[in-house]
This record gives structure tokens, sequence and C-alpha cells, in this order.
């Protein structure tokens, strides 16, 4: 019972990586006061809103576009 117990928990937590990356991110952005974006559509808005920083575009893995604010 114990190994089956296990086993649904770590189903579960699998489940929840895209979940704990995003938290990890947001924590990151806070910590940094930095405001990243890995969607091409967002980045104008970041830009718009990053006129006391250092505004930065990059290409991921698989070519699409991403960018920061670093403040």
């Amino acid at each position: 019972m114990k190994y089956l117990a296990v086993t649904f928990i770590l189903i579960l937590l699998s489940g929840c990586s895209s979940l704990v990356g995003a938290i990890a991110e947001t924590a990151f952005e806070k910590a940094t006061d930095t405001e990243i974006s890995y969607v091409g559509a967002s980045c104008p808005d970041i830009r718009r809103n990053c006129s006391s920083g250092n505004y930065q575009e990059w290409y991921q893995k698989g070519g699409k576009k991403a960018c920061a604010c670093n403040k």
C-alpha cells in the first residue's frame, strides 16, 4: 500500500511540472526585478512598459521569440 501511495504522488507531481516551472519563473522575476516573456506576442507590451530598464529579445530553441525587461 505504501508503494501505491508513493507512485500516486509521483504521478501527480509529474503532471505539475509546468506549474512548478511557472512558480519558479515568477519567483525569479520578483527576486531580480525582471519581467520575462517566452511568448513573442507579448514582447511589444513588455517593450512599451520597459521605459527605465534594459529591454532584450532573443530566440529560443525551436525559433520562438522571447524577451525581458531588466530593471
